[in-house]
């Protein structure tokens, strides 16, 4: 069987005794000292959320107007200054990835495996092109193409103008995999994706041919579940290095000509990492967030506290990194020490927040998995008199 879903996957682990009994660190870190504070500067109802694990529909900006969508199509834009809504319309059709949203298009992928593209101005349904199966991971859109990941693994490469397919990478899968795929990557020349195999691939971005292939780790071990090795997580692709982290396999920095391996270091991650001018930051499969050394992928510093939490994958935000977790909190880190620097839960209810937030002006935009939006900023503790 092929492509069977997280849900399944972890029945299979937590039977087969792989997963800890989970560990709730919220109380532990509701008390700590705090420099900065949160401030949240506007947040609405955006819809009703997603649907499941896996799912990525994330806030688009563009011109000022923030861009969302819900499990059931609602599809709404914001302005991103005051959260006035501007608008709001119906798909019609369940949707699990988006949007993603240029100057002339707004393109979404849907649960039954559509790729739907909207005029920018008029929201006018311009096409729609069916792929094998679900999308999720947000379509990319740049110049005349539309790159479209399929949870199966296979790779479409669509016309902007018209939904026609260009071209199709497919190569065989595990027989088990993770829900979600990672968002392909385009530049001028090249595709960069990475696979439920463990592998990232370079493809040509005219006729889709393989350039390259490498590993995020060696599929390893007697049993389906013990050699998954999904790149759920997005590529990072920053001053001339390509990373990569793999579920139950490793980090790993690739020439991105090449593809060749500058480093490698054994961490598990199904949510994926950022990077700056000095680290690569990841986020573990257990909850804990590691800072690397950018060059050599030695440990730097290794924050345990947020350990038992499902943490999105961190963003660099001002000096410090954030991220956004099961509890529905948001919390930074300093980059440089991984010390904590704010933490924040942003509901009293019980509402997750599964997708990593999205810097926008100096501040982040974040969407629940119940679908409430919001923007907030991370302000200085004001000086006692």
């Amino acid at each position: 069987m092929r492509g069977l879903v997280l849900l399944l996957a972890v029945a299979l682990l937590t039977a087969c005794g792989g997963t800890p009994s989970r560990i709730y660190p919220a109380d532990r870190l509701h008390n700590m000292q705090q420099d900065y504070r949160v401030v949240t500067e506007w947040t609405r109802n955006a819809g009703h959320g997603i649907s499941a694990v896996g799912d990525a529909l994330v806030p688009a900006v563009h011109n000022e107007e923030v861009i969302v969508v819900d499990r059931r199509g609602r599809m709404s834009a914001y302005d991103l200054e005051t959260g006035r809504r501007l608008w709001r319309m119906a798909l019609g059709e369940p949707v699990s990835a988006g949007p993603a949203v240029t100057d002339e298009l707004i393109v979404v992928g849907t649960r039954k495996g559509q790729v739907l593209a909207l005029d920018r101005e008029s929201r006018e349904r311009l096409w729609e092109t069916g792929v094998s199966s679900e999308v999720l991971a947000s379509p990319v859109v740049d110049g005349n193409m539309v790159a479209v990941m399929s949870n199966d693994g296979r790779l479409y490469a669509l016309r902007a103008d018209s939904g026609a397919r260009r071209w199709l990478y497919d190569r065989t899968m595990p027989p088990l995999k993770l829900r979600g795929t990672s968002t392909p990557m385009l530049t001028s020349r090249r595709v960069y994706a990475g696979l439920p195999n463990g592998r990232v691939v370079a493809l040509d971005r005219d006729d889709g041919s393989l350039v390259w292939e490498a590993r995020a780790g060696i599929a390893r071990g007697a049993s389906d579940i013990e050699r998954m090795r999904d790149i759920l997580g997005d590529l990072v692709l920053h001053q001339g290095a390509l990373f990569a982290v793999s579920y139950q396999g490793e980090v790993v920095s690739l020439d991105p000509v090449q593809g060749s391996t500058s480093w490698n270091r054994g961490l598990s991650s199904s949510a994926g990492l950022a990077t700056d001018r000095e680290r690569v930051y990841v986020t573990e499969a257990n909850g804990r967030i590691w800072a690397l050394d950018r060059g050599s992928g030695a440990a730097i510093w290794r924050q345990d506290e947020t350990e038992g939490l499902q943490a999105t994958a961190p963003v660099i935000h001002q000096d410090h990194l954030v991220f956004a977790d099961d509890r529905g909190a948001l919390t930074w880190l300093d980059a440089s020490s991984g010390d904590f620097v704010a933490r924040r839960r942003l509901r009293e209810e019980d509402d997750s927040i599964s997708q990593p937030p999205v810097t926008a002006d100096g501040d982040l935009l974040v969407l629940t998995d119940r679908g409430r939006l919001y923007r907030v900023s991370l302000q200085p503790q004001p000086q006692p008199h």
